[in-house]
């Protein structure tokens, strides 16, 4: 979340903004109420009791009369035309509780929103394809953004003054104006809020420029070496006061260093990840990572941890660690999965959605050791060398505490401490569930209990990729129990899709990201296990997206479905802490395409990535998904079909380009079997393809074109290198 006000995009008598001017016209049309499985039925004055969404629970006992965003609240206010207070946020945003305190928990806030305003919470986790539209609209207005989100609208939806947080009397004397000037110059009001939406609406379109050029190696290249020039590459990262990992962006590079053999990209990829690793971001006694570093070296984190970030962070660090050779790495991602397994998993297999960064009260009060803290743990010995080890040898900025991390090294700290780095190593290896322990007395964080469907995509992805890395099968027993779930729970019918559920209950409907990752993470577990019907079920997703949300041929697929949405329906070109879910969906596309060998599937990627190309040189790493899915179709793009019944001969050949971790490549095994068999009618690429007697071999086929089989992993390792430097 990023802390800060912003200004009104009319004055108000503020003072705060120019003025805007617009010819438009002052009556805003209507806008449906986007669908829901359910209305949250009024009590207490408070719209929100009982509704599933934790974020939308923690505000339910407000003294604000909070609408959830439904047809109930809409109706409201274009009934007694009164303009909307719109408040976004999610459960673990610390300023979000800040704000809840300081602002809508106080009588007087409530009694002015209660009589002037209909005031609507929207959980952006639960309906990020609102989020997105209104911030746009506040970046738009104001030229940044962030949560909790503060907004006021229209009775027709459009906004007319965008803030992030604001303090209580800040707060209070901008819906005052706000409210003084809807009456007082409502058609100034209109007309700017008007200008807005066809702002965002006109960016939103969802058309893309013809290009006479597609996007090609030579400007992938050019954009990634160009990316450089930002790069810390003392701390690792993108230069900046405050850091995020942003792996898609990390992903990309890496991508870049592996295709062109860049020195320069893997320096800064490797700098970077070794300095989040031993970094406060990473939470070295429990695992995991923090959502950003305050600082720019990584030390002092914001700490929700988002399960979006772990599984990204797991699958960077895993491919890093097979591309670079670095074994470390692939600690650091087990590691990492092995916190979502033990922290993050519900009972039923799915994987929560975020932990708070606050707990009894106080941001970070969970995961913050003072120096006579670790004394008391570990007694005189042992505590002064976990002080040296995690970095905690004086008073801290978070009352004398400070954030753990771990970039001593042992061997530093066996010499500090007159012992062996074997004894240092093995201590820690005592001392750290003690140290878990101490954390466990503490008032814990909250859990937000709302499983996500594209999050967990990533996660199947993430733990797919670690099984084949590590061959440790209880990655890949909890990814096929959390696909299973997912399919059962957030597919309960063939209608489509859900966005999340909590408790077992089917909250929001899906967007597009949904569709794209979790189909991603299914083609990534029909890798691990060669289950032909997960690659059913993302073939089934990618048909229901492209009914659902647009054609390709049109530059993307939007966001959302038709009406959930007002005013704007957004193709998103920008990655963020995710990869946008069109990136995404045209990597499944291209996946599956070698797999099925359906041209269709590869021929829309091809006029998409055509018709966005200029966008896309324009945009920069800013599209780093986009790109990273262009470099794929630059390729070359191999399908590996290993054929045999010889257990131990397929598995020396399959081994090979698991250990690659190539994001290029794209495999399947098949057996001797009919010609009939529902493997071989989906995955077309495996038709007439045999083992040789007693052994094994390796087809490599590009666009369905393959190359001499071969049985040795030698050879087969060479043929997946061609075109590729790492």
């Amino acid at each position: 979340m990023v802390r800060g006000a912003a200004c009104l995009s009319l004055s108000l008598a503020l003072g705060a903004c120019d003025r805007a001017h617009t010819t438009a016209s002052s009556h805003a049309p209507e806008a449906a109420a986007p669908p829901r499985s359910t209305e949250v039925i009024r009590r207490d004055g408070n719209h929100l009791v009982g509704a599933g969404s934790v974020y939308l629970t923690q505000h339910s006992h407000n003294p604000v009369d909070w609408y959830p965003w439904s047809r109930e609240a809409l109706d409201r206010a274009r009934a007694e035309d009164r303009p909307i207070f719109l408040s976004i946020g999610y459960s673990s945003c610390h300023w979000c509780h800040v704000m809840e305190a300081e602002v809508f928990e106080k009588d007087d806030v409530a009694e002015f929103l209660n009589a002037h305003f209909v005031s609507i919470k929207v959980d952006r986790e639960e309906r990020p394809d609102l989020d997105e539209v209104y911030m746009q609209a506040l970046t738009s207005m104001t030229g940044s953004g962030g949560w909790p989100m503060s907004l006021l609208l229209t009775p027709g939806l459009k906004p007319f003054f965008g803030a992030t947080y604001l303090p209580h009397d800040r707060f209070l004397s901008v819906a005052g104006k706000a409210a003084e000037q809807f009456g007082l110059a409502r058609g100034e009001i209109e007309n700017s809020a008007e200008q807005v939406a066809q702002r965002i609406g006109h960016k939103s379109s969802g058309e893309g420029a013809s290009s006479a050029a597609p996007i090609g190696a030579d400007d992938l290249h050019a954009v990634a070496t160009s990316a450089l020039d930002r790069v810390d590459m003392q701390w690792g990262g993108f230069r900046g006061q405050t850091k995020f990992p942003t792996p898609v962006r990390w992903a990309f590079l890496l991508h870049a260093a592996r295709k062109w053999g860049d020195p320069s990209l893997r320096d800064a990829v490797r700098k970077t990840l070794d300095v989040m690793a031993v970094g406060g971001i990473r939470d070295p006694i429990a695992g995991g990572f923090h959502r950003y570093s305050t600082d720019a070296r990584w030390e002092t984190p914001h700490f929700e941890k988002m399960l979006y970030d772990n599984a990204q962070l797991a699958t960077l660090y895993l491919e890093a660690g097979l591309a670079l050779a670095e074994p470390r790495y692939i600690a650091v991602a087990t590691d990492t999965l092995d916190f979502l397994l033990r922290d993050m998993r519900a009972p039923d297999g799915g994987f929560y959605a975020s932990i708070d960064a606050d707990s009894g009260g106080h941001e970070g009060a969970y995961y913050v050791f003072t120096r006579d803290e670790l004394l008391r743990i570990g007694g005189p010995r042992d505590g002064e060398m976990l002080g040296s080890l995690l970095g905690i040898t004086g008073a801290g900025p978070f009352d004398g505490a400070s954030a753990p991390n771990r970039r001593a090294a042992f061997s530093d700290v066996a010499t500090g401490a007159g012992r062996s780095v074997t004894e240092v190593e093995a201590r820690w290896t005592t001392l750290r569930p003690r140290l878990l322990a101490a954390r466990a007395t503490r008032p814990p964080p909250r859990v937000d209990t709302k499983i996500v469907t594209a999050w967990n995509g990533l996660t199947l992805t993430a733990l797919s990729r670690a099984f084949e890395a590590t061959g440790d099968a209880r990655y890949r027993d909890a990814a096929l129990r959390a696909a299973d779930w997912l399919w059962r729970v957030h597919r309960p019918t063939p209608s489509g899709l859900v966005r999340d559920s909590n408790t077992g209950h089917p909250e929001a409907a899906g967007v597009l990201e949904d569709y794209a990752f979790f189909a991603q993470g299914l083609i990534a577990l029909f890798q691990a296990t060669n289950r032909v019907e997960l690659l059913e079920y993302a073939m089934t997703l990618v048909k229901e997206a492209d009914a659902r949300f647009g054609a390709g041929e049109r530059g993307g697929w939007y966001d959302a479905e038709e009406g959930a949405t007002p005013f704007a329906r957004s193709v998103t070109l920008d990655d963020s802490v995710e990869p946008s879910g069109t990136a995404v969906l045209l990597e499944v596309r291209i996946a599956l395409g070698a797999l099925t060998l359906e041209e269709s599937l590869t021929s829309v990627v091809d006029s998409c990535l055509r018709a966005r190309a200029n966008e896309l040189r324009a945009n920069g790493m800013e599209s780093a998904g986009w790109l990273d899915a262009a470099l794929l179709r630059v390729g070359p793009y191999y399908d590996v079909v290993v054929a045999g019944d010889d257990d131990v001969a397929v598995e020396r050949l399959e081994h090979v380009s698991r250990a690659l971790g190539a994001s290029w490549v794209v495999s399947a095994r098949v057996a001797t079997r009919g010609p009939d068999a529902p493997f071989e009618r989906l995955v077309v690429a495996s038709r007439g393809k045999t083992g040789m007697g007693a052994a094994a071999r390796a087809f490599v086929c590009l666009e369905g074109a393959c190359k001499t089989p071969t049985t040795e992993p030698t050879d087969l390792r060479a043929t997946l290198l061609r075109g590729w430097k790492l």
